[in-house]
């Protein structure tokens, strides 16, 4: 049975996820228990994130917090 694509990985674990953004998984722990924290959920006892939610939480964090460069940068 071929699932479509949309439905075929709708959710990633932690490790995925760490994966995905390049983070190491103890910086994705320290970020996951800030607040905002993404919203994560168990199955058995792996978390998983829906891959709709991480892409809104990074939205909301990248408006919250946009990268501004440095001023007095010396290169």
């Amino acid at each position: 049975m071929n699932l479509p694509t949309t439905l075929s990985k709708p959710a990633w674990t932690f490790d995925e996820l760490c994966a995905v953004l390049g983070l190491p998984p103890a910086t994705l722990e320290l970020i996951a228990r800030q607040e905002p924290a993404p919203p994560f959920f168990l199955l058995g006892r792996r978390r998983y994130i829906l891959q709709a939610d991480a892409l809104e939480w990074l939205q909301d964090v990248r408006n919250a917090r946009p990268w501004v460069p440095r001023k007095n940068n010396r290169r």
